[in-house]
């Protein structure tokens, strides 16, 4: 990510941090001040109570008990209206809120006077009364106070509140035309540049697929006009042996069953390389049963399977989205080979399994062959590598290459785990939902 959005991302994070700071702090504060100022007013109420208590006692209404949690709830309110004004912040010269509240002891310490005449002495209600209306009217004063206090905190607190917003609308702008602008242009410079280079690789695409093209349909002609002349040759050969063999002596003999033998080879080489080249081509996708798939392939080696004694099992293989008569070949080259590529002595043993993932069927073939050794494990996929000679076991070595063509025409990917002289496990992924190659 770009450093300088990351750091106007910061500066945005910061401004609107001390913003709540300050919202909460306001908050906070009004809460405070309107507890307060309800404290003023309770004590008000308490002294407007406590006359009339002393009025009821005077006419004998009342007893003197609930005078005494009156005054003692009004010297607690008083005390704790004292102890919030010590924090006001706005308190000046002029007015002390706190000095103010400390001058209403005079009319507390009027009260506890008068109660403990209460039962010596009649009651001087107009006293008491006066009291209560000085008491009031000191009282009022210092509300007005505190509240004009509070305004003041809620304007202070707005003031802030708008040089906030002022900042922070110009740290966006500033953000905007010094981070976002020039990003904006990176970015539109950057989608300029990758439109040019995605305009290169599909022209260079266009190139290879046509390359391709040329290069399998020259080798699809050069293998399909070789086959003429090796059927002329072969025949020839045969012809040449079946009436000239006899002439020749051990050393003819031999140079005569060389040339047959290259050009059988020869023949078969020319067929796999005619069909890798048309693998795919003219196909059409469709549902491939895989169990079906494999019957097929067991039957058409069933000589091969007799002669060698394998045992050929699969397991529940799905249905899969492909083109048929490639995923014949792929089984049946996959097959061939573990039966092929066996010690002597040995019975091949060949289990087909399955697993589904999320976007793809994964296959494994197994056996217990001859196992291939780690450094060949690439080599073997490349179309004409031979890492055994053809005196050992027979081939052209194209095998591998076309299961691995097939595979990646289903979008997949065909790989080895093997262990020299054990066996090998050849795995193969199969897309559940492809597209036809063009």
């Amino acid at each position: 990510m770009n450093k300088r959005y990351v750091i106007g991302i910061c500066i945005t994070v910061l401004v609107l941090g001390i913003n709540q700071i300050f919202i909460q702090y306001w908050l906070k504060q009004k809460k405070a001040d309107a507890n307060t100022i309800n404290v003023a007013g309770k004590q008000r109420m308490l002294s407007q109570r406590i006359t009339n208590e002393f009025c009821a006692i005077d006419r004998g209404a009342k007893s003197s008990e609930f005078l005494n949690e009156l005054l003692y709830q009004w010297k607690d309110a008083h005390n704790l209206l004292i102890s919030r004004s010590n924090h006001n912040v706005f308190s000046n010269e002029d007015f002390n809120v706190s000095v103010e509240l400390k001058k209403l002891d005079k009319y507390i310490v009027f009260v506890e006077r008068q109660m403990k005449l209460l039962g010596k002495t009649k009651l001087d209600l107009e006293e008491i009364t006066q009291n209560q209306n000085n008491f009031l009217a000191e009282m009022d004063t210092i509300v007005k106070v505190l509240e004009k206090n509070s305004d003041k905190k809620l304007s202070f607190i707005v003031q802030i509140e708008y040089l906030l917003f002022i900042l922070a609308l110009l740290i966006l702008i500033l953000e905007v035309y010094f981070i976002y602008r020039p990003i904006e242009k990176e970015l539109k410079k950057s989608s300029i540049v990758l439109e040019e280079k995605n305009e290169k690789l599909e022209h260079a695409f266009e190139k290879i697929k046509e390359k391709n093209k040329e290069l399998n349909e020259i080798t699809y002609i050069a293998s399909h006009d070789l086959q003429e002349p090796l059927r002329t040759v072969s025949s020839m050969v045969d012809m040449f042996s079946s009436k000239y063999k006899e002439s020749f002596d051990e050393q003819g003999k031999m140079m005569l069953g060389f040339i047959e033998s290259a050009t059988g080879r020869m023949r078969n080489l020319v067929k796999d390389l005619l069909e890798y080249s048309v693998l795919g081509q003219n196909r059409e996708l469709s549902n491939v049963n895989c169990n079906e798939v494999i019957n097929d392939v067991r039957q058409d080696l069933n000589q091969i399977i007799l002669r060698n004694g394998a045992d050929i099992k699969w397991e529940n293989l799905p249905e899969v989205t492909g083109y048929k008569s490639e995923l014949r070949l792929l089984f049946q080259n996959l097959i061939s080979n573990a039966i092929k590529f066996q010690h002597p002595e040995n019975k091949p043993k060949i289990r087909v399994t399955s697993e589904e993932l999320e976007e793809y069927w994964k296959f494994k073939v197994s056996d217990n062959g001859i196992g291939i050794k780690e450094k060949y494990r690439e080599k073997i996929f490349s179309i004409f590598k031979r890492i055994h000679s053809k005196e050992e076991y027979e081939g052209t070595g194209i095998g591998l290459s076309h299961c691995k063509k097939i595979v990646e025409m289903h979008d997949g990917k065909l790989w080895v785990d093997s262990e020299e002289g054990k066996g090998s496990d050849f795995y193969f992924t199969l897309r559940k939902e492809i597209v036809k190659l063009t």
